[in-house]
C-alpha cells in the first residue's frame, strides 16, 4: 500500500463498489496523454462522501487527488469529522479496534473524501489503436 499519494488532472470515468460491496473502486483516465487508465481500489471502505460541484456527469474533473494515511491520534477525530457512526463506548467497533487508514481527498468537479484501510493501485497502458499498436509516448 502507498503511504502516501497524488494524482493531477485525471478524468474520473467510473465509481463502483466491489469486492462485495466493502470496497470503492474509481476508474481515471490521465487528461494528458498517452492517457493511461488507474483503477484506484480504496479497500475495507469506511466513509464516503462525494459531491458533485455541477450539473456535468461523467466523465468528472479531479484536478487533486491525494491520499495519506491517518495518524493514529487523528483516528477518532476524523472518524467524528465524517459522521462515521459506530464509535464510543459500549459501541463496535470502538476506536481502538480500528486498523491502520488512509484518509483521500479530491478537488475539481467532483469533490469529497474517502476513508478506508488501503488504496490499491493499478495502472493500464494507454488504449491500443485499431491496428493492435499502443500509442507513443
Amino acid at each position: 500500500m502507498p503511504h502516501s499519494g497524488h494524482l493531477n488532472v485525471v478524468n474520473l470515468v467510473g465509481v463502483e463498489y466491489v469486492e462485495g460491496g466493502k470496497s470503492l473502486r474509481l476508474e481515471l483516465i490521465d487528461s494528458i496523454p498517452p492517457h493511461h487508465t488507474t483503477l484506484l481500489t480504496f479497500r475495507n471502505t469506511y466513509a464516503v462522501q462525494l459531491y458533485q460541484t455541477r450539473d456535468d456527469g461523467f466523465p468528472f474533473v479531479i484536478v487533486d487527488l491525494t491520499w495519506r494515511p491517518v495518524e493514529p491520534a487523528e483516528t477518532g477525530p476524523t472518524l467524528v469529522s465524517l459522521s462515521y457512526p459506530f464509535t464510543g463506548p459500549g459501541v463496535i467497533p470502538s476506536v481502538d479496534d480500528f486498523r491502520p487508514l488512509v484518509i483521500v481527498h479530491l478537488e475539481g468537479s467532483m469533490v469529497g473524501t474517502i476513508l478506508a484501510e488501503e488504496v490499491v493501485i493499478q495502472i493500464s497502458s494507454p488504449m491500443q489503436k485499431a491496428s493492435g499498436e499502443t500509442e507513443k509516448d
